[in-house]
């Protein structure tokens, strides 16, 4: 594994405590480590894999010297994808059939795999990869717009879908997370298109990013908060800060003003700023609990990453 050199001792302890910790959760189907096997928490008969949790595994695996394969999680996921191009966010490990729950019926997760595959590829310059996946990219993003974009340019999706658990967001039906997260999912698709010189797959989905990038500064920002912000089912702003809209940022939707207005929520001690930044919960709503009772205030490496 990579070594660091840092004076404080204790922070190369953690970090390397790190990387042993993963060979304790690293689920192995094949002979090597590079074959078949894949990052999970737990492994049991009734195992779940995470799409969401997956996905961010790749964002450190990609530094283990391949010690540990950064794709194969999201080849388990590839693999499960149906006809109609759906790839659902959880699934039991033993038997691959699709997780799903009264509160996210049709197993959706942010749209970040090709955001993922990117990372990977410059990690790794596997173009023969970025050929593979890319059809399965683009099924399943078909799949999202063809039962989730309304008629406003945005997508519907539940809360769940969010995975942030019991964040306070009411009664929000476009969220500006998932969202944000499907202009992630069409800039990325467009890069990798260009890393195959893919002109058409480039432009398709360069034009796909503005619309989408277009219809949320139009719908979801507000000029006086500077804030961006979730929409309930009549188009109306949900005016409660969480997290969520900082995947914006990611997705390369503010312009530089917009930016800097939305990043200094970030330094203000009244809303992100807390001793321990940052709280999934503005510190000003009234939901927010100093003891962070999961989305209402604790703070989540993913987030923060």
């Amino acid at each position: 594994f990579p070594k660091i050199h840092f004076y404080d001792q204790d922070f190369v302890d953690l970090y390397d405590k790190t990387w042993a910790l993963i060979g304790d959760y690293w689920h192995q189907n094949g002979s090597s480590k590079n074959s078949d096997g894949f990052f999970l928490y737990s492994y049991d008969d009734d195992a779940i894999i995470d799409q969401y949790e997956t996905i961010f595994s790749t964002f450190f695996l990609v530094y283990s010297n391949k010690n540990y394969a950064s794709h194969t999680g999201l080849d388990y996921f590839y693999k499960q994808q149906e006809e109609n191009g759906a790839i659902r966010n959880k699934y039991k490990v033993k038997t691959g059939q699709p997780v799903f729950s009264p509160d996210n019926p049709e197993g959706l997760s942010l749209p970040l795999f090709a955001w993922a595959e990117y990372n990977i590829y410059h990690k790794s310059g596997n173009k023969k990869r970025v050929k593979e996946v890319l059809p399965i990219l683009i099924r399943y993003t078909k799949w999202l717009e063809e039962n989730f974009k309304a008629e406003n340019g945005l997508y519907k999706s539940p809360i769940a879908s969010s995975n942030m658990g019991n964040t306070p967001r009411g009664s929000a039906v476009y969220l500006i997370d998932f969202n944000a997260t499907v202009a992630i999912n069409a800039l990325y698709i467009s890069a990798l298109g260009d890393i195959l010189n893919d002109k058409e797959t480039t432009f398709q989905y360069k034009r796909t990013y503005f619309t989408i990038k277009t219809r949320i500064s139009l719908l979801m920002w507000n000029e006086e908060d500077s804030f961006y912000y979730d929409l309930d089912e009549s188009e109306k702003q949900i005016k409660k800060r969480t997290l969520a809209t900082f995947w914006a940022l990611l997705a390369e939707i503010p312009n530089v003003a917009k930016a800097a207005s939305l990043i200094s929520h970030l330094e203000n001690p009244n809303i992100f700023a807390s001793e321990h930044p940052f709280p999934s919960l503005a510190i000003n709503e009234k939901e927010y609990s100093e003891l962070g009772e999961g989305y209402c205030g604790s703070v989540f490496p993913i987030l923060n990453f």
